[in-house]
């Protein structure tokens, strides 16, 4: 079966003449079909010791089984869990595939996330189509997925995302000009603030942006694109989308403005563990929620409120501190062209000790724990070197990487240790004119 029979039988299964139990079945070859021809070595359903498991395939040294579901309902954790115990007890490097047709309860990921730890990818409503009308194929769809899963901990990111943070990339940059006359809160007295990401719940929300960032416009000069999330669910996207977005330009915040109502309330936990699921992934990114009742918006939205009026407000008072941090930290004098570096070689150095007894510095090595000595000037200029180059590659775009050939910050790591530890060069004894 090739790939146009397999797009026109999946297609057919869509009807409701196919039964459910038949269309379970014939889904199941489908996928075997397909796997076959992306030389994924798959095996058919198959039952070891009187447990069904759907069928497996193998990439990269992994072994992959996979449970499909093709049922009117969304898939409950139940079923996940369960999935999960026929993993248990597999080699170290066997992993799980869950397809479910038609979703997950909401329920799932948040679950298996913050629950047990589990080794299950899990394939949506929004991956299968594409899938089978050979829209991508089975193994990008598996590569986005696993790499979303180890930078940020998302486990059921759609495939989707790719074409969503393009999109957000491409919308037009509206901007909140710094009133000539001002007095600004900061001893920054030109305070631009670039490219932050605004996420509201809905269309009739972005209003209360503009409005929040226009009564800041005495001290700020903000460029900024706002979102709609289309319903506050889908903040259990943004770690995901964060992280695509980074591949096309790296905002300086993100802020999530949410209705206070009650059914934000029944989402608190869900809130918390995503705000701490951005900090813990590798996004360089500053988020904050916001919660916004009905009297707020009301004073927001009338001509008649002074700004003093609204620094009496709570959440006024906690927007406007974020900005104000943000402005401290990322002020007109920030440049991450030469300010990334710089704070990769003192976070190198503040990894290091000075063992002037022996005459090396020692270390040791984030990834593999293991311990090492720097015996030279050429040694700690390369390791800073490195070091500095890994961090660009981790916090720049991919677009500003790849415009360029190659990255090299030697001279920088001389002159930052000219700059700052002359002296301790000296006392270990090395020569200071090998820098």
């Amino acid at each position: 079966m090739n790939k146009d029979e397999i797009k026109k039988a999946y297609n057919k299964l869509l009807s409701d003449k196919v039964s459910p139990q038949k269309r379970g079945y014939e889904f199941e070859v489908l996928i075997n079909s397909l796997l076959s021809i992306e030389n994924l070595e798959p095996k058919a359903s198959y039952k070891p010791m009187g447990e069904q498991i759907d069928g497996s395939f193998f990439w990269q040294g992994q072994t992959f089984l996979l449970e499909a579901k093709w049922v009117k309902d969304k898939v409950p954790v139940s079923s996940i869990y369960s999935f999960k115990g026929k993993l248990d007890g597999k080699f170290h490097t066997t992993s799980g595939i869950f397809i479910a047709v038609n979703g997950y309860s909401k329920d799932v990921e948040d679950a298996l996330r913050f629950g047990k730890a589990l080794n299950i990818i899990l394939f949506n409503e929004l991956d299968i189509p594409p899938i089978f009308n050979n829209e991508v194929s089975f193994l990008d769809v598996l590569k986005f997925k696993l790499r979303e899963a180890g930078d940020t901990g998302s486990l059921n990111a759609s495939y989707d995302l790719k074409q969503k943070a393009k999109r957000i990339s491409q919308l037009s940059t509206e901007f909140i000009s710094m009133h000539p006359n001002n007095n600004s809160k900061s001893s920054n007295q030109n305070i631009l603030i670039d490219d932050l990401l605004v996420f509201v719940e809905g269309l009739s929300d972005i209003w209360i942006v503009r409005n929040l960032l226009e009564q800041i416009k005495e001290h700020y000069s903000l460029s900024y694109k706002i979102e709609v999330l289309q319903g506050a669910g889908n903040v259990r996207q943004l770690p995901s989308l964060l992280n695509i977005y980074g591949e096309y330009e790296q905002p300086k915040a993100v802020i999530v403005i949410l209705d206070d109502d009650q059914a934000t309330l029944e989402m608190e936990s869900i809130i918390k563990n995503v705000s701490e699921q951005l900090e813990k992934s590798s996004i360089p990114i500053k988020p904050m929620f916001l919660f916004i009742g009905e009297n707020f918006k009301n004073i927001i939205s009338s001509n008649d409120t002074t700004l003093e009026q609204l620094r009496n407000e709570s959440t006024f008072e906690r927007f406007e501190n974020f900005i104000w941090e943000i402005a401290e930290e990322y002020h007109d004098y920030y440049d991450p062209e030469t300010s990334i570096p710089d704070e990769s070689f003192k976070g190198s150095m503040d990894n290091l000790t000075w063992n002037y007894e022996d005459g090396v510095l020692d270390g040791t090595d984030e990834y593999t724990g293991h311990p090492f000595e720097i015996k030279s000037i050429e040694d700690l200029v390369e390791h800073l070197n490195e070091e500095a180059i890994r961090t660009m590659h981790g916090e720049m775009p991919i677009s500003w990487i790849n415009e360029r050939e190659y990255l090299d910050y030697d001279i920088e790591a001389r002159e930052f240790l000219i700059e700052n530890y002359i002296e301790n060069i000296k006392k270990i004894g090395w020569n200071e004119n090998d820098l």
